[in-house]
């Protein structure tokens, strides 16, 4: 029987890599050496160690059996381990044990073994995880890898007691959902910030995409922006949504986006709750700026989950943030704004006035037209808005 060519044969590896049939790649490797060779370096390039409770289970001791059989691989075969481009571990509490991670005697040996990584992920899906109650080897495996030269994009998620200079990394892309930092409370009573250890002399991020849940998810946040101010160029910052409470600070201090040197835009999406205050905080935050800003796009998204009919609620037109925020735009700092774009998402309605049929998104956006006249007459900023209905999983 001819024999395909190689060229063909690795083809045909990268469309099943592509459908992730890793049982057919896997039966494939066992054919011949020369497919083990092609295969193995796709079987490893993305190596996930998660818990699952369907459609197919993977529990505590599946994982387990992973890390130990990756150990004995990659001590028997070191040059295996360069193939891992990427690693995911993420926790499920609570449909485990919290605290599995920290009990894996085997996961620093792992880690250690990881020197060609490109993208990590770690920490929790749901819960929360506390690096405090890492063990010291887990822990310096965890800084080793989070550290390393070769990782260009990091992603952790529901972790506290981090310390700062875990997140003081050579990567590009940094990706933060709800961190809490071990570093002292940088906003002193003074109304100054403490300030945080320079940045990695190899430190190259230039995107940071953050979500934050407290004023204590902001103050990490903020530490992590000023270490590479003058790196980042474009921020995503999905704020903690506040659905009740009109006391209290959303945004906490001197937020001084004048002191980001090198970033050009900005996106950020945050819930009115019900009293809109964090858009209070954002805009107070705006305006403590102290010196010119870098920023060229501003991007801003506001859901309104708690308003079910938001064309009438006269509130919502008349709130302090759209004036504040015009202000804001005119100011000498932010001259280098060229555009600034807005997004509105509402409760779509549909009624009948008068034999005519009214969409609440339409009236809702007929009347933000006359709220924000002052930013739609500037003719220095390109001011784009639009009002949307919600979609299913839209404020989720």
């Amino acid at each position: 029987m001819a024999r395909l060519p190689p060229e063909l044969i690795s083809l045909i590896f990268d469309f099943i890599e592509h459908d992730k049939d890793w049982t057919t790649l896997k039966n494939c490797s066992l054919i011949s050496h020369g497919n083990h060779a092609q295969i193995l370096p796709r079987l490893l390039r993305v190596v996930t160690l998660h818990l699952r409770s369907h459609p197919n289970p993977i529990t505590i001791r599946d994982v387990v059996r992973r890390i130990e059989g990756l150990c004995e691989l990659f001590q028997r075969r070191p040059e295996a381990s360069g193939y891992v481009k990427t690693f995911e571990l993420l926790d499920s509490y609570p449909v485990y044990n919290s605290q599995w991670i920290t009990q894996q005697k085997s996961l620093p040996r792992l880690l250690d073994l990881l020197h060609n990584t490109r993208q990590v992920t770690f920490g929790c899906e749901v819960g929360f995880l506390q690096w405090s109650l890492f063990t010291p080897d887990l822990q310096n495996s965890l800084l080793s890898l989070f550290l390393s030269p070769m990782l260009k994009t990091l992603s952790l998620a529901n972790m506290g007691s981090l310390p700062i200079s875990a997140l003081n990394t050579c990567v590009h892309f940094l990706f933060l959902n709800n961190i809490l930092t071990s570093r002292p409370d940088p906003y002193l009573p003074t109304g100054m910030w403490l300030e945080d250890p320079s940045a990695h002399p190899n430190a190259e991020l230039c995107y940071l995409n953050v979500r934050t849940v407290s004023k204590a998810n902001t103050n990490a946040t903020w530490g992590v922006m000023l270490t590479h101010a003058d790196k980042i160029k474009f921020i995503k910052w999905r704020c903690w949504e506040d659905t009740q409470t009109v006391d209290g600070v959303s945004f906490p201090g001197q937020l001084d986006f004048g002191r980001l040197t090198a970033l050009r835009k900005f996106s950020i999406r945050m819930s009115y709750g019900k009293f809109g205050r964090d858009l209070l905080g954002f805009v107070q935050a705006l305006e403590c700026i102290t010196r010119p800003s870098s920023m060229i796009f501003l991007s801003i998204s506001i859901l309104f989950p708690l308003h079910p009919d938001p064309h009438s609620s006269r509130e919502l037109q008349t709130h302090a943030f759209w004036t504040r925020l015009a202000d804001v735009m005119s100011q000498p700092e932010y001259c280098s704004i060229r555009k600034l774009s807005m997004e509105l998402t509402v409760h779509e309605r549909a009624r009948v006035v008068q034999g005519t049929r009214i969409n609440s998104v339409t009236e809702f956006r007929n009347q933000m037209m006359q709220t924000l006249r002052s930013l739609l007459n500037m003719t220095s900023l390109h001011f784009k808005f639009k009002v949307k209905g919600f979609h299913l999983g839209a404020h989720e």
